[in-house]
């Protein structure tokens, strides 16, 4: 029979949305499928997936295939700690410098040329790396000056001396005074129409108003799934906004606005939510 297929990002931050089913009662039609940001983008736009916290900027450039669930997202109105650049130089003295960018981020990848490029009027020489298998500051020779880090992989990096963390969430907030949105639940194709995309929808709405109270259970869960001390994780989750609300729509459209002014993606007209 029909199964929804379900994308799931497995960094700790998807945790409270996506726990519930991943480590409880799983519905009987729902297969899950995990993976980085930029791997679960890949599979919705194949048409190998039908919903997926997907990256903000994937909206703009599947505007007319994608519809987002309403209500929910990953977010934040401040410091994030899980979308980090290490530095050994100052933002300012960047230009024209080697600059790292993980191969599992789009939208921080997007957000940071954003901050550089159209804030500081700095433009690096970008590189890619995989953040999985290497840190680019810390494998001597890379020439690299600076390295972006997404997900559990900055949340447990620590500076070095000579080293300084900055904080995308932190930076976006001070220079637009909004919030900002990493991920969206992004539904493609037959599945924005049917009667099970919003039975789940119903599911992630009511794990989302839950995460206040059962925080302390999913966090011991969560913890030993990912690794992390589970005061460590409560205090990470309580900087995440899962609520995609006017706030949060008015940082996503200032951040699409100037994804588009880049070139990053087409301009975005409307936002479609669901249902």
């Amino acid at each position: 029979g029909w199964m929804l297929r379900l994308g799931n990002i497995d960094y700790s931050n998807c945790y409270p949305i996506h726990g519930p089913i991943l480590d409880g009662i799983r519905p009987d039609w729902i297969e899950v499928v995990d993976g980085t940001p930029s791997e679960l983008n890949r599979l919705l736009a194949n048409g190998e997936l039908d919903i997926a916290p997907g990256s903000s900027i994937e909206l703009a450039r599947h505007a007319r295939e994608y519809a987002a669930l309403r209500g929910l997202c990953i977010g934040s109105a401040g410091p994030v700690e899980s979308i980090i650049l290490a530095t050994r130089l100052p933002l300012g003295d960047l230009d024209g410098r080697a600059v790292a960018l993980p191969t599992a981020s789009a939208t921080s990848r997007c957000l940071l040329r954003i901050l550089l490029e159209t804030r500081l009027g700095v433009t690096p020489a970008w590189e890619d790396f995989d953040q999985g298998k290497t840190d680019p500051l810390r494998s001597g020779d890379s020439g690299v000056d600076a390295a972006l880090f997404i997900g559990d992989v900055a949340l447990r990096r620590r500076p070095e001396p000579g080293e300084a963390h900055v904080d995308l969430g932190a930076a976006w907030t001070e220079w637009t005074g909004l919030p900002f949105v990493y991920a969206l639940w992004l539904v493609a194709g037959r599945a924005i129409e049917r009667s099970d995309t919003e039975a789940l929808h119903r599911l992630f709405l009511a794990h989302r108003d839950a995460v206040p109270a059962a925080a302390p259970d999913l966090a011991a869960v969560a913890g030993a799934r990912y690794g992390f001390a589970s005061a460590r994780l409560r205090s990470y989750w309580n900087r995440i906004r899962y609520d995609l609300d006017d706030q949060m729509l008015a940082g996503l459209r200032r951040f699409l606005d100037l994804a588009a002014e880049i070139g990053e993606a087409p301009p975005v007209a409307s936002i479609r939510l669901i249902p």
